[in-house]
């Protein structure tokens, strides 16, 4: 498919296209990657009323076109030595996920050295008063929250002590993007991660909520490439950084 490119910046750009078309073709690795592979969950169309075009975790007999695995490899060429995946999983994903990056990166948490899957982290939501936040339980019990995991290539210098399990409430925002998540979690585990002047990139990217947060600590001193498939991905991911602009406006002081 042709390939629509938003610059926010000269250095900051959010591109409609494939992410296999477009993460081979970047001319500056990625410091760090934020991956939310959604379209990996099987039975995934529909929900929240988005529809999405799902696709296999990993290769096989019955996979057609890219899967997460295929993602994630080209998540490791496009990564400096030392570069950070933090990626969005699921209760269905997170076992695949975890088991792929030790495989085929390492695993840190084994060897003490090199690099590979480092640690299983998340975000849980909670309500204005402090308590579980349950309005979207579903039919199985509520999780109310989502896992994320972190890892990287190769040894890393590249430390923080924030905690990987951020706790933090549901996002709110006024555009037609089903479920969003929120910004804070990852402005924590970036001001760790990422320096001024690096490189963010955001595939499989929605309303980027990492590299608004990445905005938000570093203003024009930071460079990011969002990829989304969907046009109206692109549309929601402006409406979302100008909403976010205006509700705000004190700690986003450095946006255009």
């Amino acid at each position: 498919m042709p390939e629509t490119i938003h610059e926010v910046r000269d250095n900051q750009r959010y591109i409609v296209g494939d992410v296999e078309d477009v993460l081979p073709t970047l001319e500056l690795n990625a410091d760090v990657i934020c991956l939310d592979d959604a379209w990996a969950r099987p039975q995934r169309a529909d929900w929240f009323g988005v529809e999405y075009e799902t696709h296999d975790f990993s290769s096989g007999a019955d996979s057609d076109g890219i899967t997460t695995t295929d993602i994630l490899d080209l998540c490791k060429d496009s990564l400096v030595e030392g570069g950070w995946l933090i990626a969005d999983a699921d209760d269905w994903l997170l076992p695949r996920l975890i088991n792929y990056l030790r495989k085929d990166w390492g695993d840190v948490a084994a060897s003490y050295d090199g690099g590979g899957y480092r640690r299983i982290g998340g975000v849980t939501f909670q309500t204005k008063a402090g308590e579980p936040d349950k309005s979207t339980p579903g039919m199985y019990l509520s999780n109310g929250g989502y896992p994320v995991v972190f890892a990287h290539k190769g040894e890393t210098d590249r430390r923080t002590s924030v905690s990987a399990r951020q706790i933090t409430r549901q996002a709110s925002f006024d555009g037609d993007w089903g479920s969003v998540k929120p910004i804070d979690p990852y402005q924590a585990w970036l001001a760790g991660l990422l320096n001024e002047g690096e490189h963010l990139v955001v595939p499989c990217a929605g309303t980027a909520p990492a590299a608004i947060a990445a905005e938000q600590l570093f203003g024009e001193d930071i460079q990011y490439t969002c990829i989304d498939k969907e046009p109206k991905a692109l549309e929601m991911f402006k409406k979302r950084r100008d909403e976010v602009k205006l509700t705000d406006e004190g700690e986003l002081s450095t946006f255009e």
